[in-house]
């Protein structure tokens, strides 16, 4: 029977056996193969990390069962209408942890042949980080920054690496997750505490500071100190999306350098570039070698062993990067 990772309570995960609903003609039944934690989303709603009044309290509560945003799949099953697909395709999709879906056809894409399969998992949160940088207008000669070098900080290096910044600084307390963001394109990193950094991050771009500033952290001190480091006239991408927006404070910064600030969501579509349209662009940089993925899945665990995978993510977050459920182990 279909297993499926869920969180009951408040703090508590389970592995659980759940039926699959019927198939439409335009749905497609899939087994899965790999499924990566988002950990940043995902631990803030296990462990309910956000204000009563926001849009986190709003979409969650308690049982959860969507609890994960990206997986490989093989087809198994087709509707009577569905021609874009077959039995048997490698496809990636938007779904919970679990070990088989129905879903509709057009909500799938085909993985092509000889990407990794576990890379390929890294498509979700990479089109999160794309909505960053087509706001941020990546281009030659940009002077970026980048707050937080865990997952997602990680897909938004990499979309501005192959972009063709050449001058893109990451910021993290974690000298590990450092090393993988220069990996991914990084040019100069910032250990530690962000305010510890300030003297040498105002020296980027000839003094000036960065004219763009991601901070994906979702920590709301950040803000802060991104309006303080930004050069004049720059802008500011929020996309780490924090639970307590309340605690986010403006500064004159703002006023004083004609900043921009800018949020952007994973359900922002902008100009034509839906989930497909990213997927597909992904998936070309991946197998031209301009998205380096390598090294990015730092744990696997079996769907079985979920609670010891989420205290993982919460306790030692900046050991970690990429936690991958390997479905494929699993007998149904």
């Amino acid at each position: 029977m279909p297993e499926r990772i869920v969180f009951p309570k408040k703090g508590q995960t389970r592995l659980e056996s759940f039926e699959l609903p019927d198939m439409g003609d335009n749905d497609v039944r899939v087994r899965t193969q790999y499924s990566v934690m988002s950990i940043g989303t995902e631990t803030t709603i296990l462990h309910q990390k956000y204000a009563p009044d926001t849009h986190f309290a709003k979409w969650f509560s308690f049982p959860q069962t969507k609890t994960g945003v990206q997986a490989i799949a093989v087809v198994e099953k087709v509707g009577r209408s569905v021609t874009e697909h077959s039995p048997g395709d490698t496809v990636f999709m938007r779904m919970a942890h679990g070990s088989h879906q129905v879903i509709a056809t057009q909500n799938l894409t085909p993985v092509p042949a000889g990407i990794d399969l576990k890379n390929a998992c890294w498509c979700g949160l990479a089109k999160t980080a794309f909505r960053a940088a087509w706001a941020a207008d990546f281009r030659y000669g940009a002077s970026v920054l980048v707050i937080g070098a865990g997952p997602v900080g990680q897909m938004v290096t990499r979309w501005a690496a192959a972009a063709g910044v050449s001058d893109l600084a990451v910021a993290d307390i974690s000298e590990a997750r450092l090393r993988h963001a220069i990996d991914g394109g990084a040019t100069i990193t910032f250990a530690g505490n962000i305010a510890d950094n300030s003297d040498s991050v105002g020296m980027l771009d000839g003094g000036r500071g960065p004219s763009t500033i991601i901070d994906t952290t979702g920590n709301p001190s950040a803000l802060s100190y991104a309006l303080s480091f930004a050069a004049k006239f720059g802008k500011i991408i929020l996309l780490g999306d924090t639970g307590y927006p309340d605690r986010q404070q403006l500064t004159s910064d703002l006023m004083e350098k004609g900043l921009t600030i800018q949020a952007t969501h994973d359900s922002h579509d902008r100009d034509g570039w839906t989930q497909r349209r990213v997927d597909k662009k992904f998936f070309e940089l991946v197998a031209a070698g301009r998205f380096n993925l390598d090294g990015l899945i730092t744990h696997e665990f079996a769907p079985e062993d979920n609670e010891e995978a989420y205290r993982l993510a919460e306790q030692q977050r900046n050991e970690t990067l990429g936690i991958l459920y390997d479905w494929t182990r699993q007998e149904y």
